[in-house]
């Protein structure tokens, strides 16, 4: 018997009665509180209130419901919404059906590798959104990623809830066997003077201090083979492998004007929306008119980390503007020249070059501001090219020596 309780609420002339009665046929009453001369309220078990109807005829009594408590009344409600209760079910069934699925895959510790490079190989491997977790062996994805990408040097792969995890380490590529016909040297591409020189392969023809032309060769990729004497028996060829920093000299030379046009907001923007669903866009902005800048900011449906859909939303601030011609000041204008400099010197820097000396001045006159001079900077070099062949030297015989 699924359990219930009811409280109610017993009025007339004979209520004395009806609880006597009631506690004669077993029925078990409980928080009896009269509330008035000829009425009291009471607690009693579903299966106890069922009984009480030719009780209440007996005895000329009115019944009123209070309050109904207990899980036969919640499926009693449940039987009454039917819709209700089997859409809680089917969403039981899906999310135990989805916590089987794989919906996320992530990947960590690459750098040599991009991840969409890696989730291609994967997508290739048979592993794709929405697949079920019992098909997917760990072990033999990183065993087939090691081999795919040699320069992974470790991998591991495991599930977590619908979750796949790769955390990888990269090292470097194991030096390959050098062919003869692989062999090359290394050439200047500047014109300066050696700063630093760290020779892995090869046979340094320059030193540090030393000053080098452009295309001149600085480490050969041939290798004198000597006895004990220090007699070359052989040439060998190898692929030239070295560090090779120049000290060398940097034009700059930069002029804009002092009298320039100026945005101006006029304080007028408006926002619009944007939709896109594969390559259909549907966009409600205006066409693109003069003298307004448009601010446009992308949210695509991603439903995991890696998982995106073919569904973007977004919008377009339109802001106009109107221009205002000024001249700058001697101040502002060597403020801009300096930022962009500095600029130029940042994409230097990006590009591995060390600036030791800036010699770099800035000029003023009526209409422009000018700068120009040199920036002393260190630089990687070394161009690859083949090595010229040598004829290999006679073997000496006895009679020689």
């Amino acid at each position: 018997m699924i359990p219930g309780f009811v409280r109610v609420s017993v009025i007339g002339e004979q209520c004395e009665r009806f609880l006597n009665l009631c506690r004669g046929r077993d029925m078990e009453l409980r928080k009896i509180i009269r509330t008035g001369e000829k009425e009291f309220q009471a607690t009693l078990k579903v299966k106890d209130f069922r009984k009480i109807s030719p009780l209440r005829r007996k005895t000329g009594v009115h019944i009123h419901i209070l309050r109904k408590k207990g899980p036969v009344f919640w499926l009693l409600a449940a039987s009454r919404h039917k819709m209700l209760l089997s859409g809680l079910l089917l969403a039981v069934c899906v999310f135990i059906f989805l916590s089987g699925r794989l919906w996320n895959i992530h990947i960590e510790g690459n750098v040599m590798n991009p991840t969409q490079q890696l989730l291609q190989f994967l997508e290739e491997e048979g592993i794709t959104y929405g697949m079920s977790k019992r098909k997917i062996r760990c072990t033999s994805l990183a065993e087939a990623m090691r081999r795919k990408f040699p320069e992974i040097t470790w991998v591991s792969a495991k599930l977590s809830g619908t979750q796949l995890i790769f955390e990888i380490r990269e090292g470097t590529l194991p030096p390959k066997e050098q062919k003869e016909e692989d062999s090359c040297s290394l050439f200047s591409e500047v014109e300066g003077t050696v700063e630093k020189i760290v020779t892995r392969r090869g046979t340094p023809l320059v030193k540090e201090g030393d000053s080098v032309e452009r295309g001149q060769e600085l480490v050969s990729g041939i290798l004198n083979i000597t006895d004990d004497s220090q007699e070359v028996m052989r040439y060998e060829y190898v692929h030239a492998d070295a560090d090779i920093y120049i000290r060398h000299k940097v034009s700059y030379y930069d002029t804009f004007p002092l009298d320039v046009e100026k945005k101006v907001s006029t304080g007028k923007a408006k926002k619009f929306f944007f939709l896109q669903i594969g390559n259909l866009r549907l966009d409600l902005s205006p066409g693109e008119k003069k003298k307004e800048d448009r601010l446009i900011q992308e949210y695509p449906a991603r439903i995991t980390e890696n998982f995106r859909l073919p569904l973007l939303a977004g919008t377009i601030m339109v802001q106009e503007y109107t221009l205002k011609k000024e001249t700058l000041t001697e101040q502002a204008a060597k403020k801009q020249a300096i930022q962009k400099l500095y600029i130029y010197e940042e994409k230097l820097i990006q590009k591995g070059v060390q600036i030791s000396e800036n010699n770099v001045k800035i000029e003023i006159n009526h209409q422009d501001c000018v700068s120009r001079g040199t920036l002393c900077v260190i630089e990687k070099t070394g161009r690859e090219a083949s090595t010229e062949k040598k004829t290999q030297p006679k073997e000496r015989t006895p009679e020689d020596g």
